[in-house]
């Protein structure tokens, strides 16, 4: 730094010690991070000109339950063969969650980036960021798919108002050096409390949306109608969703793989509220079903109950806006019937709202909305549960977030 001789772009691996392995204290890690940001300080003008990317390459399996994407079966250069785990080609999928810390005048004020990235997502930045300079590099092992979900990082800058200077930051002193000083995780595994409260969030370029629209019989076997969606104003990058049967009672073999696993699809970015994507939702021989659809940020829907009773012609539709259109953002629930009795729904909300619940009585062919404005209540975030009176295994859950192409919070 001194001498004015760093590269355009350095990689720094740490050694055992410092790399924060459940046999190095988390406080050597801090300790070797803080170095190189002071060194990098030694001369300001470095340290105000440059971004540093602090990306792991494990979690700690402590908190993460949110499965990554994977490709759906067949797509491109998503996939490897090997013959003694399972007949089919295998997905590689991205990882588990690892933290990624982006360190520079143009991240600074604690905000979160929730947008889907894996490690490719730093070569993509680097893509971005030599193209800007007059030297493009584009890596040609990054598939088409992967592109589409993972984002290059940009959308976690701020690049019209940096804020220069290295923070004062309580820097760790020196590393821990005796093993009686460092106290590892308690043999019990004993989760630690999550910290409350919420931060800063940079805007997501996708809408995810699903609603399951009704069955379809095909000979003895039947399905649940799944609509899946990626509309907005704002949305420019695809949403990935994953459909689980909650129903199974033991986990597949990869011998199984693609059967009975969860269904993965793909859905592209689009602006029109009409486009959509058809997916299909297992049903058992008994007429019972319990699905979940997850996606990016949290996106959650859960649709439990049976063929064979009233809830089966209970319809529920979300929408963003009201009846989907509108330019401010809503999350608005059609509430329908479609036998030849009334049926009475009760909208709870679960969290981010306090208002009770609501019920409707809905007639034959009615349809009744249910509209919340989540933007006004809890900085977009919505999560409620939708039953109805006379069959108590019926039930649909959507939980989520609203984007507008603006800043947010975390939930």
């Amino acid at each position: 730094m001194d001498a004015g001789t760093l590269p355009q772009v350095s990689w720094v691996v740490t050694n055992q010690r410092y790399s924060e392995h459940p046999n190095g204290a988390p406080a050597d890690g801090e300790y070797y991070v803080g170095r190189v940001l002071q060194a990098l300080n030694a001369d300001p003008d470095v340290l105000n000109s440059t971004l540093v990317i602090i990306n792991y390459d494990e979690n700690d399996g402590q908190f993460d339950h949110v499965p990554p994407p994977v490709a759906p079966s067949g797509t491109t250069d998503e996939s490897c063969q090997d013959p003694a785990l399972a007949s089919a080609p295998l997905p590689v999928g991205l990882g588990f969650r690892v933290p990624l810390l982006l360190i520079s005048p143009w991240t600074r004020g604690g905000w979160v980036t929730s947008e889907v990235s894996d490690h490719t997502s730093v070569l993509q930045f680097l893509e971005r960021w030599t193209a800007a300079i007059g030297t493009p590099a584009r890596c040609p092992h990054i598939s088409d798919w992967r592109r589409s979900v993972c984002g290059d990082l940009l959308a976690a800058f701020d690049f019209e108002h940096p804020v220069y200077g290295l923070p004062d930051l309580p820097f760790v002193a020196a590393p821990v050096g005796d093993a009686h000083q460092y106290h590892p995780m308690p043999a019990s595994n004993v989760l630690p409390v999550q910290e409350t409260g919420s931060k800063p969030a940079r805007p997501l370029p996708y809408q995810p949306n699903a609603n399951l629209a009704g069955f379809s019989t095909s000979g003895s076997t039947v399905t649940a109608d799944l609509v899946l969606s990626n509309n907005g104003q704002h949305v420019r990058k695809a949403s990935h969703f994953a459909v689980y049967d909650n129903t199974l009672t033991a986990s597949p073999s990869l011998a199984d793989f693609p059967r009975a696993f969860p269904g993965q699809y793909t859905v592209a970015a689009s602006n029109r509220t009409a486009d959509a994507t058809l997916a299909a939702g297992p049903v058992d021989p008994s007429g019972g079903y319990d699905i979940t659809v997850i996606g990016p940020n949290r996106f959650l829907r859960r649709f439990a109950g049976n063929v064979t009773t009233p809830g089966a012609a209970a319809r529920v539709t979300a929408l963003y806006g009201s009846e989907g259109r509108g330019p401010q953002p809503l999350l608005t629930l059609i509430l329908a019937s479609a036998s030849a009795s009334d049926l009475t729904f009760a909208v709870t909300p679960n969290n981010y709202c306090a208002d009770p619940a609501r019920t409707y009585r809905v007639r034959p062919g009615q349809r009744v909305a249910h509209e919340l404005d989540p933007l006004a209540t809890a900085g977009g975030w919505y999560d409620l549960t939708v039953t109805i009176e006379d069959d108590g295994c019926w039930s649909q859950r959507y939980a989520g977030h609203l984007e507008t192409g603006k800043p947010s919070v975390t939930g």
